[in-house]
């Protein structure tokens, strides 16, 4: 079984989680994954998982208004 979840670091620093399914779709119709905060298509593939609770591990994270906030 295929993971479900890959996690992607960009150029500015912040993380982002998407699914595995979208990535490749995207890879189908030749359109490439850019950082959703900053619009740079310099990101790197940082982790594979099958739960997102896996992919944010080594990161600390808190919900503010029901949006998950990475802590500083």
């Amino acid at each position: 079984m295929e993971p479900t979840y890959i996690s992607y670091i960009c150029k500015c620093g912040k993380e982002f989680v998407l699914l595995n399914e979208d990535v490749k779709i995207q890879e189908k119709l030749n359109r490439y994954i850019s950082c959703p905060f900053c619009n740079s298509r310099k990101v790197r593939k940082e982790k594979v998982a099958d739960t997102v609770k896996e992919c944010m591990r080594s990161r600390s994270y808190k919900r503010v208004k029901g949006a998950i906030i990475e802590k500083i």
